[in-house]
C-alpha cells in the first residue's frame, strides 16, 4: 500500500472531509471516487498547487464536489465544517502547528488524519498534550523512506513510557513486518552514531552515547514482546 492509499484508507465514512494541502487533489480524487464522503474541501496555501487541484479534479468530473480554497492550514474551515480532516506530506513539527493555530476547528472534527514526513515523535507528543487520542496509526513504505500515518480523535490518550512517542505503541501491537524492518533500521544508525561518538571520547559526547545505548535496549525490548 503506498502512503496515498493509506491516507485514504484510515479515513472512516464521512459526510465532508478537509484535505490541508492538498497538492494535485489525488487524496480528494480517491475519497469521492470511493464514496468514502460527499464532499471535499480541499485547500492550499500556495496557488499554484491548488490550481493543479482544480485542474486535476475538474478533469475527473469531480470538481462540482469539491470547494477550493486558498489559505493557510486550517484557518480556511469554519467550526464543524469538516467531519474529517487529513494534513499530509509535512513537518510533524507544521502539522502540530497548523492544529495548535485553530485548535477550536480541529477539536470540532470527528478525526484527524496525520501523515508527518519527519519529527513523528514530537505530533504524537503534541496530540497527548492537546486533547486528542491517537487511535491507530499505520507504516508504510516508499522507496527508502517509512512513513506513520495517524489517525487521531478529540479525547484523553495516556503514554506509559515515552519511547512510544518515538515508536508507536499501535503499530507494534499490530506486529507489523514493516515496523520490525523500520526499527532494525533506527537500531543500526543509532549504533554507526554510537561508534563514532566512542571515538571523540568527550564526557558530552559519552552523556549522548550512554542514552543511545539505553533507548536500543529499550527497542530490543520491545521487539522482543
Amino acid at each position: 500500500m503506498d502512503r496515498l492509499e493509506c491516507i485514504k484508507s484510515m479515513v472512516t465514512k464521512c459526510h465532508t472531509t478537509a484535505d490541508i494541502g492538498t497538492d494535485h487533489g489525488y487524496v480528494a480524487e480517491m475519497l469521492l471516487n470511493e464514496n468514502i464522503c460527499e464532499k471535499v474541501i480541499a485547500t492550499d496555501l500556495n496557488k499554484g498547487p491548488l490550481d493543479r487541484a482544480i485542474k486535476h479534479l475538474t478533469s475527473v468530473n469531480l470538481h462540482e464536489k469539491c470547494d477550493f480554497r486558498l489559505g493557510s492550514g486550517l484557518t480556511v474551515l469554519k467550526e464543524n465544517e469538516a467531519d474529517a480532516i487529513i494534513i499530509a506530506g509535512m513537518g510533524g513539527e507544521l502539522i502540530a502547528d497548523i492544529i495548535e493555530a485553530s485548535k477550536n476547528i480541529a477539536l470540532k472534527a470527528s478525526q484527524l488524519i496525520l501523515q508527518p514526513m519527519t519529527t513523528g515523535d514530537k505530533l504524537r507528543q503534541y496530540l497527548k498534550e492537546n486533547g486528542f487520542k491517537i487511535i491507530d496509526e499505520n507504516i508504510v513504505k516508499e522507496l527508502h523512506h517509512y512513513y506513520f500515518v495517524i489517525k487521531a480523535v478529540p479525547g484523553e490518550d495516556e503514554i506509559t513510557d515515552e519511547i512510544f512517542y518515538e515508536i508507536s505503541k499501535i503499530i507494534l501491537e499490530k506486529k507489523d513486518p514493516l515496523m520490525f524492518e523500520y526499527l532494525h533500521k533506527i537500531l543500526n544508525v543509532n549504533e554507526n552514531i554510537i561508534r563514532s561518538i566512542e571515538k571523540n571520547n568527550s564526557s558530552d559526547y559519552n552523556e549522548r552515547a550512554e542514552a543511545l545505548k539505553m533507548k536500543n535496549e529499550k527497542i530490543r525490548e520491545l521487539m522482543k514482546n
